[in-house]
């Protein structure tokens, strides 16, 4: 753990010690591979990137089809219903001869249809302009697809070399450097054996543990560039 992180921020005091609840060797054997590589041109069309360029293309054929109707004939059809009830405060004879208010109720229907005639303008500039943007999604598009499948495929032969390396390495050997390097200062102890000889192992098991510790570095980084190409993770 960083010894410069703030523990507060973590909800710990100052003076706590902070440590790891699982080591990088853990963190690296327990990744589970991602999806294979038969699946990656499933894995390609999902990806956010290729999806938004997908929905560019889409979005061009919207604007083709608008900029179509809007360059050719169009009809419009139209109804209207008014209702009035019209009257006055004088008051006359009524057909029995009774008085009655002067009012009348009225019923207004309207019906028609409307035209449009684009004699000049078809809309061509329109209509060339989205096609030509149709054009330009489609190229994107398919630049965003090639390059997800070359980071996907990148990432893969990455990670392969790396579970590779990591396989040549295992915690038994390292113990039994371990071990080398402890017989060989008990050998010194029993005064069979030089400062030489000891300084020799003790390099050597410190050139294992780097190139040990390199290695899982380099897995648990390959994993994740392999996660991220595919989508997995954000």
């Amino acid at each position: 753990m960083d010894p410069g992180l703030p523990r507060p921020l973590l909800g710990v005091p100052p003076d706590a010690t902070l440590s790891l609840r699982e080591s990088l060797e853990q963190v690296v054997r327990r990744e589970q591979p991602p999806a294979s590589a038969a699946a990656d041109l499933e894995v390609t069309t999902s990806r956010p990137d290729v999806r938004q360029a997908a929905a560019q293309i889409a979005l061009a054929d919207a604007q083709i089809d608008r900029a179509d109707r809007e360059g050719k004939p169009d009809v419009s059809l139209f109804g209207t219903y008014m209702r009035s009830d019209a009257g006055f405060p004088q008051r006359g004879f009524g057909p029995t001869g009774e008085l009655e208010r002067v009012r009348g109720l009225f019923h207004y229907w309207s019906a028609g249809a409307m035209v449009t005639l684009p004699l000049m303008n078809r809309n061509q500039g329109a209509t060339a302009a989205a096609r030509a943007e149709r054009v330009a999604a489609v190229a994107e598009a398919d630049a965003a697809r090639l390059n997800a499948q070359s980071e996907i495929a990148a990432a893969r032969v990455r990670d392969v070399a790396a579970q590779r390396a990591l396989d040549a390495y295992t915690a038994e050997a390292v113990r039994l450097a371990r071990q080398n390097l402890d017989v060989v200062r008990q050998t010194y102890e029993l005064g069979r054996g030089t400062v030489l000889d000891v300084l020799s192992e003790q390099r050597r098991y410190l050139d294992l543990e780097r190139a040990y510790t390199d290695v899982l570095w380099e897995a648990f980084e390959a994993r994740q560039t392999l996660k991220e190409a595919l989508g997995e993770t954000r």
